[in-house]
C-alpha cells in the first residue's frame, strides 16, 4: 500500500512551447525535483510533441546512477478529435481539440505514440494563426488497438473530453449524455486494453475541477475504471506562478491564467492532498494506481548505433578492377574483397573515373586515393559502420540534384580536401590540383568517433524544388527535413518579461540594450550582471542598478526563461534520407512554412542511428544559373542537353581563366557585383588593401577577413596581412623580433608562406602544433585545439594552452619558436578558424562569378544580380496543396456524437473559425516584394548600372540585359496589375507599333495598359503623357449625340440651368419612385409622398394599406406626369445639344484623368512599379523646414537626450528623429512598412494597435442607409509620409513622447513644385 504520492504522470517541459507559449519548466529541472520530492516516478507528456524524448532519456540515465529506484516515462498529450476533422470541415459548434494523455509502457508503446504523432502532425492545418495537429479515434484504433498493451491512456485535464462532457453532464443532467459518457470509457479501455486506461484527477483550485474529480470518483467505483492524480506541470514550483503568467501574457497580452493554472505545478503530498478533498481511501488507491503503471511501464532506449542507410546507389559501368589498379592503389582490394556491396561499388566508380580521365593518372593522385581509402576502412572500423554507404548516398543525391534543376556549388567545407569526393563528383575540386594546401585528415580523422558531415550547395530558389523531386526519386515518407529549437537569449527575455509584466516597449528595448555581444555572441545574464572573470567582462553596473533597484520583477522573470525552447525552427539545410519507417527512430512534424521534419533535433537524430545531409541555399548559385540563362537566351553560350554539361563547359572549375590581369583588375575596382564572399565591407576593404591576383590570394582573404585582434587597440589581422602582402621582408623581421633562428624561420615556411606568415586556417594552426619542433602533439589533439576555437570555449583552449607550453618544457622544445607559434600564429585564429578547404571552393565560386563578368559583357553578371537580389527570378509557379486525410476512417458513433457541445475548451482559447478550405491543389499567383526590388535597384544603381523603365518590345518577365542600350531593362511582370498570363501573351505577341496595336491584340484591359503607360513601357513611341492622353480619349465614355437619356449625366455635371431646376428634381423623384412598384402601381413612402404632396395633384392618389404612406399611384398616371415635366426641358436640350456634348465629353474624359492620371512622371511610375526612373517624388522636398532627416545620417543606437526618474525609476527618453518617403510595401502580421525614402529603402515598425490605426480604412453609412469608404489606408502603397521615432540597426521604430511637436505619421497629400508639403496628422471619423 502507498501512503505518499508517488508523483505526477502528466507534466509539460519547455517543448509544449512550440505551438503556443505554454510552459517554463526545462526537462532537467522536472526530473530532479521530482527527486528532490521524494516521488518516485515522473512523465514527460508535452503538447503533441515527443521532441525532448532523447534529451530526457539522457537526464534521467544520469539521475537513475544515484536514484535507482526512480522513473522517467515517456509521453505525449495530443489532441483527440473526431475522425476526418480538417480545416475545410472545422465546426465550431460542436468540435474541439480534445486533450488526452498518453504514457509509453516500453519501446513498443512509444514508437506507436510517435507513429499517432506523425499521423497528427502530417494532416495538421494553420487556423486562426496556430498550427492544429488533430489526432483521430481512429489512429488510436489503426495503431494501438491492433496491438494493446503497450501504451496507457489518461483522461488529462479540464481541457480533456471526458471532464469537459461531465461539466456539460452536470449543467443538462441529461442521462442520454451520460450513458454516452460511459460508452465513451468503455471503448476508451477496449482501445487500450484492460488496465491501460485511466481516469486523472487533478488538484482543484476552482468549481469546476472539484466537480470533475468527485464525478470521475463515482464512475470509477462504478465502473471500475482505475483513477490517477496529476498535476499537469506548467511551472516547477508555486512561486514560479507569476512568472509563469508574465511568460504566457508576453504572448497573448492579457490572457487569464489565474484560475485554470493556479495549481499546475510540481507538489509534495501534502500540498497534493490539500486541494483534493478526498478520503484516505480515495486517495490510497489513486497512488496505488501510480505505483502500479510505474512498475508496469520499463526502462528502454531510444538510443541506436549509427546505422548508414543503404538509398539508391548510382550504378558502375565497371563490375571488375584490372590488376593494374591494385598494384598502383593496394587499399582498392580491401574494398573489392570486401563482403559489403558499397565497398566494392565504391571501388568501382573511383576505378571507373580514373579510366575516363586520363589527367587523373598520375603517381600523387593514385598515392591520395590510397590514403583516403586507408583513412575510410579505419574510420568505417572505428564507427562500425560503412563508410562507403555514405559516400555512394551522396553521389547519388547531388546528382539528383541537378537533375531537379539546380545548380549544384563546386564544394564547401572540409569535404574539398578529400579526392574521393571528387572522383564521385561530389565535389568538384581536385585537392590535388590546387596551390591551396588542403588537407584529408581534416575531413577524416580516422581515430575519432564521429559522423561524417559533407555541405552542399544549391539554389535558395529552387530549394522546394529539389526537396520535391528528391521525394519522388526516394518516396515521400522516406525524406524529412530536421527540425530545429529556438531559445529566449538574453535580450528576448529581457523584452519578453517587458512585455508580459506590461512594462513600456521603450524601457524594455533600453534595458535590453545593455547586454553585450561579443565576435556575434551574446552574453547571457549571469555574465552582464555578475561579470565573467574567465571571459574579461565586468559586471555592466547600469544593469545591475535597474535590475535591483527599479525591475527586479523583470530580472526574475528574465532569468527563469532565459534559455527556454520557445519556437519551432527548420535547419538550414539539413535532410535525412531513410530505407525504413521514419517512425522506428523519431516522430515526424511540419516546420512552420509546412515541411515535413523530424521531431528530434539533428544531434538526437544521430544518436537514433538518423544521418543528415546538408542540402544549403546559396544565393550565389541563383545569381550563376540565371547568368547562364541570360547568356544562353541571348546566344551567347550554348545550352547542352543537360544543366550541368552546360555549367561544365561555361565555368567548370578546371574551365576557368585564372590568371588574366584585366579580370583581376576589374576584382579590385568592384567591377563584379556581388562578388561571392566579398560583397560586404570586410571584403571590399580587404580587396582595396590586398589586391588579389589569383586564387590563393583570395583564399587566404577569405579567411583573413574573418579574424579580430585579440587585444583592444592591436593591429587588425587585415592590416597585418596587407603589410606582409606588400612587402613579405615585414614577416622576417617580426619573426627575428621574437628571437627565431633562420632555421627555425625557414621550418615555418612551407605553412604558412603562401599566406604571407599569417595562419588563418584551421589547417595551418592545426599543422604548426603537431611539428615535432613546435610541439609534436597528434592529430586527435590538434583536432580538440580546432574545436575549442571553432566552438568558442575559452575554457578548453586556456586548458590546451596550459598543456601546450607544460610539453613545449618538458620536451625542451625552443621557446622563442614555440611562444612564436603559439601566441602570435596560432593566437591569429582563435577568435574565428575558417577551414582552408572551405575558403578555396568559396574562392573558387567567386572566380566562377569573375568569369562570368569578364569573358561576356558584364551587363549580363549585373543583370543576373539584379533578378535575384529582387526575387524576380522565374519559376514555375507554385502549387499549394492541402493535405486530404491519407488514413481511412471507421465511424464510432459514440466517440463522433462525444464531440457536440457547447463549451470552449478554457486553456487554449480553441474557439475556431469555420475555414473554407478546398482540398485540391490550387495555383498561387507571387505578388512582387516591392521593398526588395527596390533595394536591388537602389543596390545596382548605387554602382553605376543604369537600370531603364519597362519596353513593351524589349522587356523580359523579370529585368534582362539590353545590350544594345547598355541598360537594364525593367520586366513586365514587375508592373502592377500585370499578372504572369498577361506578360507570355505580350511576349508572345511582339512586336507592337502602338498602344491601339497592342490592345487590339492581346486581352488586356483598361488599368493594365494605363499602368503599362505609366511605367514607361511605351516611351518608345512618345511622349508618356501625351500617349496617356490619346488612350484615355480612346477609352472614355465619350457620346455622339446628347438627348433626354443623358439627363443624369447632365444632372450630375451641373449643366442643367436653373430655371429647369424642377424637372431636375422630377427626373430624381422619378428614379426614386421606380424603385416602389407594386403590381401596376407606385407605393409611396413617406418620402416620396412629402414630395408628392408639394408639387402635384394630390386627387391622383389612391389611399391603401400597402405602402407605407397610405397612397398609391396608377403607373400609367404618374408617367404621364412625368413625361408633360420632360417635355418642357426637351426643346432646350435639343437646342443646345452641340454646346452639351463638348462639355459632357471633357467633362468624361477629365473624370477618368483625374481617377487614374493624377500627379508627374515619377508618382506614376511609384503607382505602376514602385520604382523611380525620374526621381524621388520628394527630392526636393524643404527637409529643414519639415525637420526630415536622412536615414543614413541617423546615428545607428539610439542617442538618449536624458533620463527622467518616474516612480523612483530612471526612464530613457531618446532623440527623436523624422524621415519621409514612399511606401512600397507593409506587412501586416510583422507591423512593418517599407518606406521609399530619397536615399534608399528602409524598414519601419509601428508597433501593435498603432499599426492598425493608420492601416484601417475608415467608412461611414450614407443616406441610402450603404457604407461608403471616407479615407483610406494610410499605409497604402505609393502614398507618402512622414515618421517621427528612431533607428534601429537597419530599421526604424516609429515613437514618439506626450511633449514630441509632431504625429508619429503624417501623410503626405500635397508636394509642391517649390518644395512644400501639405500633410495630415489626424485620421478622419466616421460619423455615428
Amino acid at each position: 500500500m502507498v501512503t505518499n504520492y508517488p508523483g505526477s504522470l502528466h507534466n509539460h517541459t519547455q517543448y509544449s512551447n512550440l505551438r503556443l507559449r505554454d510552459c517554463i519548466i526545462k526537462e532537467k529541472d522536472l526530473i530532479e525535483y521530482a527527486v528532490e520530492l521524494g516521488h518516485e516516478v515522473v512523465a514527460v507528456t508535452d503538447h503533441e510533441a515527443v521532441c525532448n524524448a532523447v534529451k530526457v532519456e539522457k537526464i534521467y540515465k544520469k539521475i537513475k546512477k544515484n536514484n535507482p529506484d526512480f522513473k522517467v516515462i515517456l509521453g505525449n498529450e495530443i489532441y483527440l478529435c473526431r475522425n476526418g476533422l480538417n480545416a475545410s470541415n472545422f465546426n465550431r459548434e460542436y468540435d474541439r481539440y480534445y486533450h488526452f494523455v498518453l504514457l509509453a509502457k516500453d519501446a513498443i508503446g512509444h514508437k506507436q505514440i510517435r507513429e499517432i504523432s506523425t499521423r497528427a502532425w502530417r494532416r495538421s492545418y494553420m487556423a486562426r494563426g496556430m498550427r492544429r495537429v488533430p489526432t483521430y479515434y481512429q489512429d488510436l484504433i489503426d495503431i494501438i488497438g491492433e496491438n494493446r498493451g503497450h501504451v496507457i491512456g489518461t483522461t488529462a485535464c479540464l481541457g480533456g473530453a471526458l471532464p469537459t462532457q461531465l461539466l456539460r453532464h452536470r449543467d443538462s443532467g441529461s442521462q442520454e449524455l451520460y450513458e454516452k459518457i460511459i460508452a465513451w470509457c468503455e471503448q476508451m479501455e477496449w482501445i487500450f486494453g484492460p488496465g491501460n486506461f485511466y481516469l486523472e484527477l487533478q488538484p482543484a483550485a476552482n468549481r469546476d475541477q472539484r466537480y470533475v474529480n468527485r464525478a470521475l470518483i463515482d464512475i470509477a467505483n462504478t465502473y471500475h475504471f482505475p483513477y490517477i492524480i496529476t498535476t499537469d506541470s506548467h511551472y516547477l514550483k508555486k512561486e514560479d506562478k507569476p512568472i509563469h503568467k508574465a511568460y504566457l501574457n508576453s504572448q497573448n497580452g492579457d490572457r487569464e491564467v489565474d484560475d485554470f493554472y493556479a495549481t499546475t505545478y510540481m507538489m509534495n503530498t501534502e500540498e497534493l492532498e490539500s486541494f483534493m478533498g478526498l478520503t484516505r481511501e480515495e486517495l490510497t488507491e489513486a497512488y496505488n494506481n501510480i505505483h502500479h503503471i510505474k512498475e508496469m511501464c520499463e526502462d528502454y532506449s531510444l538510443m541506436k548505433p549509427l546505422k548508414i542507410p543503404q538509398l539508391k546507389w548510382k550504378e558502375s559501368k565497371i563490375d571488375y578492377v584490372r590488376n593494374c589498379w591494385h598494384e598502383r592503389i593496394p587499399n582498392i582490394t580491401k574494398f573489392m574483397d570486401s563482403p559489403y556491396e558499397g565497398d566494392q561499388l565504391l571501388a568501382c566508380h573511383i576505378i571507373e573515373q580514373l579510366e575516363t580521365d586520363m589527367r587523373l593518372q598520375a603517381q600523387n593522385i593514385y598515392d591520395a586515393i590510397n590514403e583516403c581509402l586507408e583513412m575510410t576502412w579505419i574510420s568505417s572500423e572505428v564507427n562500425k559502420t560503412h563508410w562507403s554507404a555514405y559516400y555512394l548516398n551522396l553521389q547519388k543525391i547531388i546528382e539528383e540534384c541537378w537533375n531537379a534543376g539546380t545548380l549544384v556549388g563546386c564544394g564547401r567545407g572540409s569535404g574539398v580536401g578529400f579526392i574521393l569526393l571528387y572522383l564521385l563528383g561530389i565535389t568538384q575540386i581536385n585537392p590535388q590540383w590546387e596551390t591551396t594546401k588542403t588537407f584529408a585528415w581534416r575531413f577524416l580523422n580516422p581515430a575519432r568517433v564521429s559522423v561524417l558531415d559533407v555541405d552542399v550547395d544549391i539554389e535558395g530558389g529552387r530549394r522546394k524544388q529539389v526537396l520535391d523531386h528528391l521525394r519522388k526519386v526516394y518516396g515521400e515518407d522516406r525524406v524529412a527535413n530536421v527540425a530545429t529549437f529556438g531559445t529566449e537569449k538574453s535580450k528576448s527575455a529581457v523584452l519578453t518579461a517587458c512585455r508580459g509584466l506590461g512594462i513600456d516597449v521603450d524601457i524594455a528595448q533600453y534595458l535590453a540594450s545593455m547586454i553585450a555581444s561579443d565576435r556575434g555572441m551574446l552574453r547571457t545574464l549571469d555574465q552582464t550582471f555578475y561579470g565573467d572573470e574567465e571571459s574579461g567582462f565586468a559586471p555592466n553596473k547600469q544593469f545591475v542598478y535597474e535590475m535591483t533597484e527599479n525591475y527586479p520583477e523583470v530580472w526574475q522573470v528574465a532569468k527563469k526563461i532565459e534559455g527556454l525552447v520557445c519556437r519551432l525552427g527548420e535547419h538550414a539545410g539539413g535532410v535525412i534520407f531513410v530505407d525504413e519507417d521514419f517512425e522506428n527512430s523519431t516522430a515526424l512534424m511540419r516546420a512552420p512554412n509546412g515541411d515535413i521534419m523530424t521531431q528530434f533535433d539533428l544531434h538526437d537524430c544521430e544518436d537514433c542511428s538518423l544521418i543528415k545531409y546538408d542540402l544549403l541555399s546559396v544565393e550565389a548559385m541563383d545569381k550563376i544559373h540565371i547568368c547562364l540563362d541570360l547568356l544562353c537566351e541571348q546566344g551567347y553560350i550554348e545550352k547542352k542537353e543537360t544543366l550541368k554539361e552546360t555549367y561544365e563547359n561555361v565555368i567548370g572549375i578546371y574551365n576557368l581563366v585564372r590568371e588574366a590581369p584585366q579580370m583581376w583588375q576589374m576584382v579590385w575596382n568592384h567591377e563584379i557585383q556581388s562578388l561571392f564572399q566579398m560583397e560586404k565591407q570586410s571584403g571590399i576593404q580587404g580587396i582595396a588593401l590586398t589586391h588579389p591576383q589569383s586564387v590563393d590570394d583570395l583564399a587566404v582573404l577569405n579567411s583573413v577577413i574573418r579574424l579580430m585582434a585579440q587585444e583592444k587597440g592591436a593591429e587588425q589581422p587585415l592590416n597585418k596581412f596587407a603589410r606582409f602582402k606588400n612587402d613579405i621582408s615585414l614577416w622576417y623581421e617580426e619573426m627575428d623580433k621574437y628571437g627565431l633562428t633562420k632555421e627555425e624561420q625557414q621550418l615555418l615556411e612551407p605553412v604558412v608562406k603562401l599566406s604571407y606568415g599569417i595562419s588563418e586556417s584551421q589547417e595551418k594552426f592545426m599543422q604548426l602544433v603537431q611539428m615535432p619542433e613546435c610541439g609534436g602533439f597528434d592529430l586527435t589533439w590538434a583536432d580538440k585545439l580546432r574545436k575549442s576555437i571553432a566552438k568558442k570555449n575559452p575554457a578548453a583552449y586556456e586548458e590546451l594552452q596550459k598543456e601546450y607550453f607544460e610539453t613545449v618544457e618538458k620536451k625542451g622544445l625552443s621557446k622563442n619558436l614555440c611562444n612564436y607559434v603559439w601566441n602570435v600564429l596560432v593566437a591569429t585564429s582563435r577568435g574565428y578558424g575558417f577551414n582552408a578547404s572551405h575558403t578555396l571552393a568559396y574562392s573558387l565560386i567567386a572566380l566562377q562569378e569573375m568569369n562570368l563578368g569578364y569573358n561576356y559583357p558584364i551587363m549580363f553578371w549585373n543583370c543576373a544580380c539584379l533578378i535575384s537580389d529582387s526575387g524576380g527570378a522565374e519559376n514555375d509557379d507554385e502549387e499549394i496543396e492541402e493535405v486530404d486525410n491519407v488514413y481511412e476512417e471507421v465511424e464510432y458513433s459514440s466517440f463522433e456524437d462525444f464531440g457536440a457541445e457547447e463549451d470552449e475548451d478554457e486553456n487554449e482559447d480553441e474557439d475556431e473559425e469555420t475555414v473554407s478550405a478546398t482540398a485540391k491543389k490550387k495555383k498561387k499567383t507571387k505578388s512582387a516584394n516591392y521593398g526588395k526590388i527596390a533595394t536591388a535597384i537602389g543596390k545596382i544603381k548605387s554602382s553605376g548600372v543604369d537600370v531603364a523603365p519597362p519596353d513593351i518590345n524589349k522587356s523580359s518577365f523579370t529585368f534582362y540585359p539590353d545590350v544594345e542600350s547598355n541598360t537594364i531593362r525593367y520586366g513586365l511582370s514587375g508592373i502592377t496589375k500585370v499578372g504572369e498570363d498577361l506578360v507570355k501573351a505580350i511576349m508572345d505577341g511582339r512586336p507592337y507599333t502602338s498602344v491601339a496595336d497592342l490592345t487590339s491584340r492581346v486581352k488586356i484591359n483598361k488599368a493594365q495598359v494605363i499602368n503599362l503607360i505609366k511605367s514607361g513601357a511605351f516611351d518608345s513611341f512618345g511622349d508618356r503623357v501625351q500617349i496617356m492622353r490619346q488612350y484615355i480619349n480612346s477609352v472614355s465614355d465619350t457620346k455622339q449625340r446628347i438627348t433626354l437619356q443623358n439627363m443624369k449625366m447632365l444632372i450630375d455635371f451641373g449643366l442643367i440651368p436653373d430655371k429647369y431646376d424642377m424637372q431636375r428634381r422630377v427626373y430624381n423623384f422619378n428614379k426614386y419612385v421606380k424603385k416602389l412598384k407594386w403590381e401596376t402601381y407606385y407605393a409611396l413612402d413617406n418620402i416620396a409622398f412629402n414630395f408628392y404632396e408639394k408639387h402635384f395633384d394630390m386627387d391622383n392618389l389612391i389611399p391603401s394599406e400597402m405602402s407605407e404612406s397610405g397612397f398609391l399611384i396608377k403607373q400609367t398616371v404618374w408617367d404621364k406626369i412625368y413625361q408633360s415635366h420632360m417635355d418642357k426641358i426637351r426643346p432646350w436640350v435639343k437646342e443646345n445639344s452641340a454646346t452639351l456634348l463638348e462639355e459632357v465629353n471633357n467633362r468624361l474624359t477629365s473624370d477618368m484623368w483625374n481617377k487614374y492620371c493624377q500627379g508627374s512622371l515619377s508618382k506614376w511610375e511609384m503607382d505602376a512599379v514602385s520604382f523611380y526612373s525620374h526621381e524621388h517624388e520628394l527630392a526636393h522636398v524643404n527637409t529643414r523646414a519639415y525637420d526630415i532627416t536622412d536615414f543614413d545620417k541617423i546615428p545607428e543606437t539610439p542617442v538618449v537626450e536624458r533620463i527622467i526618474p518616474i516612480k523612483g525609476r530612471q526612464i530613457p527618453i531618446f532623440k527623436l528623429y523624422r524621415i519621409a518617403g514612399t511606401i512600397l510595401d507593409k506587412d501586416k502580421n510583422k507591423k512593418t512598412v517599407t518606406l521609399l525614402t530619397t536615399s534608399g529603402v528602409v524598414t519601419v515598425k509601428i508597433f501593435g494597435q498603432v499599426f492598425s490605426h493608420y492601416d484601417k480604412q475608415i467608412s461611414e453609412k450614407g443616406a441610402d442607409g450603404k457604407k461608403h469608404v471616407i479615407e483610406k489606408s494610410w499605409l497604402a502603397r505609393g502614398n507618402k509620409i512622414i515618421v517621427t521615432g528612431i533607428k534601429q540597426s537597419d530599421g526604424f521604430l516609429a515613437k514618439k513622447y506626450n511633449k514630441t511637436p509632431y504625429h508619429l505619421v503624417e501623410l503626405i497629400t500635397e508636394v509642391t513644385e517649390d518644395g512644400w508639403l501639405y500633410t495630415k496628422g489626424e485620421r478622419m471619423e466616421a460619423a455615428e
